[in-house]
């Protein structure tokens, strides 16, 4: 099970996710409390060791802007959050041939399921670069519909390599949230904090080490 710990505008929290076992740590470069700069990002992805990957979070940007910033980061992640089309990623694809994409689907009901669903259709395969599905649940709770996405990604070929689970997740609620479907990694930012953009180390650690014993 993979962690990914997002939000950081310290480079102190970042080292320190990273020395709890975080996989990934996110910067976020679209509007939001967290938001940090592209100059403090590539502060960020050079001081972080190998084994924890950076990863440039978007919602809706101007494809110039994500080439400028992973060129001047030299980050090999990014996070699209918004209502990016395939052609934008074909295109983004193009300029970035090594780059690994998250694509993140708010699911806030039943309802919302088809657009999950489709992505494990056999027409999903040629859709570039996207490495990881990652489901933004509704906040809390039962995760509605997870019965639904259970049944579509046991039954499909195509799944993608990689489905992780967001929405209001914290060291206390993490472990039961996970074995709501077949995920294969979380994401967490204000779980995790003591303000936005500030993290509670203890919380991190805390976090990763039930995802490590679950």
């Amino acid at each position: 099970m993979q962690v990914k710990i997002c939000g950081m505008t310290r480079v102190a929290d970042a080292l320190a996710a990273a020395q709890f076992g975080a996989d990934f740590v996110g910067l976020v470069l679209a509007a939001s409390p967290r938001r940090v700069t592209t100059a403090f990002a590539a502060d960020v992805v050079r001081e972080l060791p190998a084994s924890t990957h950076p990863v440039l979070v978007f919602c809706d940007a101007p494809l110039h802007e994500v080439v400028a910033a992973v060129t001047a980061t030299r980050c090999e992640w990014i996070q699209l959050h918004g209502h990016e089309s395939p052609a934008y990623l074909c295109d983004l694809a193009d300029r970035l041939p090594d780059l690994h994409i998250i694509r993140t689907l708010e699911v806030r009901g039943a309802d919302e399921w088809a657009a999950v669903e489709d992505l494990w259709q056999p027409r999903a395969v040629v859709q570039p670069r996207i490495d990881v599905i990652l489901l933004d649940m509704a906040k809390g709770g039962p995760h509605v519909g997870h019965d639904r996405f259970t049944a579509v990604a046991r039954q499909c070929a195509c799944r993608p390599p990689w489905v992780w689970l967001a929405g209001g997740l914290n060291p206390e609620n993490v472990a039961q949230a996970v074995a709501n479907g077949p995920f294969d990694g979380v994401d967490v930012a204000r779980g995790v904090e003591l303000q936005p953009g500030v993290k509670d180390h203890g919380a991190m650690r805390r976090f990763i080490e039930v995802i490590r014993t679950a």
